[in-house]
This record gives structure tokens, C-alpha cells and sequence, in this order.
């Protein structure tokens, strides 16, 4: 090869390093990478069109619903909600872990809980007096085993 054709060469090369990525070919660099690139996604709208001389199958009707499963009564519950004892010792079993969660307060009340018995505002920030009445008004119109399903069996068998 003559050394016009080598210089030729080089310079294609040199000139594809530099200006390639640009142009789609070369080496990949960060400037010459497509994902850096700005590039706008167009926005598509789909109709569907139905005419009114063609006809639709009727909708399917809805699944019949599954069989209600009812928990038997707890005895226990009902004579434990009315002393006072079984409130401290929910107290003491649920507060420990009262750290920053979404659950607050000396019965970790969550907020829909609390609201939902009248209370407003953090449950933590509420007296213990208010507190225990709420989760009294809680235990009394659903399940405490529920509400507090950890707690509630080892205050109620203490």
C-alpha cells in the first residue's frame, strides 16, 4: 500500500473515531450512547368502534359469591373487654413495640382504627384514658382477636 493509501486510511479512521459515534458507527462513548439521548415517546389514542347493527354477545353473568365462613364465638372475649386488667396487660404486650410504625399508640391503633372509633390526630399524642376507651369502643363492635392477634389471647388468659 502506498503511503498516500495508509495516510487515507488512518485519516477515515481518525475521522470515524471522532465524528462516528455521531453518525451511528464507531466505538461506543458516553456521548454516543442512544439511551442519553433526548427522545420523546408519542402519545396514542385508541378507539374502538362498534356498529350498532352488529350483535354483541350479552356479558357474562357475575360468579355466584363463595359461602360465608363464620368464626365461632369466643366466650372469653366477651367477659374479658369488661375488666380492667386484661386493658393493662394489652397495654403492656402491644406498647413495646410502639417505634415509629404505622401502627401508634399504647394499643397500636392504625390510623383508619383510630379514626374510625372518633379519634383524630396521632393516637400516640392522645391521653391514656382516651386511648382505652377507644380500643374498648374497637373490641366491642368487632373482634379483639382480630385487632389484636398477638396481644389479645396472651392479655385474655393471664
Amino acid at each position: 500500500m502506498s503511503r498516500t493509501a495508509t495516510g487515507a486510511v488512518f485519516l477515515s479512521a481518525l475521522v470515524a473515531l471522532i465524528v462516528g459515534p455521531e453518525l451511528g458507527f464507531g466505538p461506543i462513548t458516553a456521548t454516543g450512547r442512544a439511551d442519553t439521548r433526548p427522545h420523546t415517546v408519542p402519545q396514542a389514542t385508541v378507539m374502538v368502534l362498534v356498529p350498532p347493527f352488529i350483535p354483541q354477545p350479552a356479558p357474562p353473568p357475575p360468579p355466584p359469591a363463595p359461602p360465608r365462613v363464620v368464626a365461632p364465638p369466643r366466650p372469653a372475649a366477651a367477659a374479658a373487654v369488661a375488666t380492667g386488667d386484661v386493658w393493662a396487660r394489652l397495654r403492656a404486650c402491644e406498647s413495646p413495640t410502639n417505634g415509629g410504625t404505622r401502627y401508634r399508640g399504647y394499643y397500636q391503633f392504625s390510623q383508619s382504627s383510630w379514626q374510625s372509633v372518633g379519634g383524630s390526630g396521632d393516637p400516640a399524642a392522645a391521653p391514656l384514658e382516651e386511648q382505652t376507651a377507644r380500643a374498648q369502643m374497637l373490641a366491642a363492635r368487632s373482634d379483639p382477636y382480630h385487632q389484636w392477634p398477638v396481644c389479645w389471647p396472651r392479655a385474655v388468659s393471664a
